[in-house]
């Protein structure tokens, strides 16, 4: 056969050929290691690199070589990850907010709405921020090595092309996001229920819809609840509500009845001479679920005029008077009996 026949039917066979069996493409069986691998690679690419070969075809194999390569790579990636134990499914991300409530809304329940943003992944280059579809490399023209030149202009050598990393292809930014991979923001908000009874620190799971620019999807929210201070009651954990309490001094004295708020309204509270604190039972904050209401505690801080009245002073003298003052009352025996005991001791010292 001639051998310009010859010459012609291997372009034919080089032009036609596809990409089935890689390895054949390489001179490779395909129980080859990755190091016999990457040396055919490396030869065949010095070989029928267009700087060191003349032939129209030099191009056109170089490609079809850095193509074998990548596809055995990717086959033998896909290969390991069907043996490796499968990964856990990804959780979905999860938003936190935080509701602010008054201690009304924790005795009634509300509803509460949060609002916000979220941004998706780009869907022209699945968050990656560059095209899906390699492209040869502008560099190196897809061979994934360049001619280097020495000082001597007869002298070049062959090293890895560094925009493409050796793989004769790269990847551009994606114009769709700006190489960002991420889409525009996508508006969301969400009624979130609050039962009565809720606590600062509780977490609520609630659902919100984001309409997105390609689809519609859910999004899973967590709510903290915090509560406001309030004017007069502080909140304990277990649903017991305090509060500091100022009263008449003179009307704690005389066992008066008075108005203290509670979560529920005004309650009428009788007050008693010598005692400080006071328990209204079930008057707290309620639970979610069927247990008893708190309690109200209240101390109370009785007050009394830095200096009395003329006025204030008799009322005050006729009530010794008429107390410890006055025989046959208990006061007056115990008081009697405590002078005796000082006049005696008195007696003693001298």
């Amino acid at each position: 056969m001639p051998a310009t026949m010859l010459h012609c039917n291997k372009a034919c066979t080089l032009e036609t050929m596809d990409l089935d069996d890689p390895y054949r493409e390489l001179g490779l069986a395909p129980g080859c290691s990755d190091a016999e691998v990457k040396v055919a690679w490396r030869r065949l690419s010095a070989r029928w690199h267009p700087d060191r070969n003349n032939s129209p075809h030099a191009l056109r194999k170089i490609q079809r070589i850095n193509r074998a390569l990548e596809m055995i790579r990717h086959a033998r990636d896909e290969a390991e990850a069907e043996t490796e134990d499968p990964a856990p499914e990804a959780e979905k991300p999860t938003i936190e907010h935080t509701i602010s409530l008054t201690l009304e809304e924790v005795m009634t329940g509300c509803v509460r709405e949060v609002r916000g943003e979220v941004s998706e992944d780009c869907p022209e280059c699945s968050g990656s921020g560059l095209h899906l579809q390699p492209t040869p490399c502008s560099e190196c023209g897809g061979a994934g090595h360049i001619r280097q030149h020495l000082w001597f202009a007869w002298v070049s050598s062959t090293v890895e092309c560094t925009a493409c990393q050796g793989q004769g292809t790269t990847r551009q930014s994606c114009p769709a996001c700006a190489a960002s991979g991420k889409a525009p923001a996508s508006k969301y908000r969400c009624r979130v229920p609050v039962a009565p009874g809720a606590r600062a620190g509780d977490l609520l799971d609630v659902t919100a819809r984001v309409q997105g620019r390609q689809r519609q999807h859910e999004l899973a929210l967590r709510v903290r609840v915090e509560l406001q201070p309030h004017e007069f009651f502080t909140a304990e954990a277990d649903g017991t509500l305090k509060c500091e309490l100022p009263v008449d001094g003179f009307a704690w004295m005389a066992n008066r009845w008075i108005e203290v708020p509670t979560p529920c309204g005004l309650q009428q509270m009788k007050l008693q001479r010598g005692h400080l604190n006071y328990r209204i039972k079930n008057a707290g904050l309620p639970w979610t679920g069927e247990a008893a209401p708190g309690d109200c505690i209240f101390t109370v801080v009785p007050l009394f005029p830095q200096e009395l009245s003329q006025e204030q002073e008799a009322t005050i003298e006729r009530l010794v008077a008429s107390n410890s003052g006055t025989p046959g009352t208990p006061a007056g025996d115990r008081m009697a009996a405590w002078n005796r005991l000082v006049d005696n001791w008195k007696d003693r010292r001298m």
